[in-house]
């Protein structure tokens, strides 16, 4: 970042400083107010664009802010968002960029990913959750230092979605115990980012996840 102010995905990139990511990567940086960003090596498709569902997902980001202010000042558990939609349309995306916003406020969420075959916290066929305390890396991505991981052992529910529906179940529970640990956790809520089986069988585990976690 050269001049301005910029974001990847909900983190505030720091000006002047390198970041190097590895071979494949995809990123969008974004700009509310312009910035000039400078790329020090080859690039497959880099464009500009103005038609961008930020704003969309800010507001978002606001609402869930009105349901952990209400849920701090009563001693309530705050918003816990289930992210859901077929594969490859951003869940995962907006999952990060909600996570990001609640820390820089302050907020100290659970992300809880119940996505076998993409493994954000920890290896592919993990179901897990982590507390977000800080922005996620640019590079690294969030923190998994204190991770709770369930084994399912598949890249997809459907191969056991028995197994797969009690492994979610034990998840939710372990994650209400968190929140109740931490006043601060209790108000600020959960993100939960879902596989992209989103008909049949992958409705049903869906209203499953969405009644285990409440």
């Amino acid at each position: 970042l050269k001049s301005g102010l910029a974001e990847l995905f909900g983190t505030e990139l720091v000006k002047n400083k390198k970041y190097e990511f590895g071979y494949g990567t995809k990123g969008a940086v974004f700009t509310y107010h312009g910035c000039t960003v400078e790329l020090t090596w080859k690039t497959d498709v880099p464009y500009t664009s103005k038609e961008t569902p930020m704003n969309i997902y800010l507001n978002v980001h606001a609402a869930l802010e009105r349901l952990r202010n209400d849920a701090k000042q009563n001693d309530k558990r705050g918003p816990v968002t289930m992210i859901v939609g077929p594969g490859d349309v951003g869940k995962s995306t907006l999952c990060k960029i909600l996570l990001n916003y609640a820390v820089r406020m302050g907020r100290r969420p659970i992300y809880v990913d119940i996505d076998v075959g993409q493994g954000h916290v920890g290896v592919p066929g993990i179901l897990g959750a982590i507390p977000v305390e800080r922005p996620a890396d640019p590079v690294l991505g969030f923190s998994d230092e204190a991770p709770l991981a369930f084994h399912f052992g598949h890249k997809d529910p459907g191969a056991n979605i028995q197994l797969y529906n009690l492994l979610v179940s034990q998840l939710a529970e372990a994650c209400a115990e968190r929140l109740e640990a931490s006043k601060k956790a209790k108000s600020s809520g959960m993100i939960i980012n879902t596989c992209g089986w989103v008909t049949g069988g992958g409705f049903k585990i869906l209203t499953h996840a969405a009644k285990a976690f409440e």
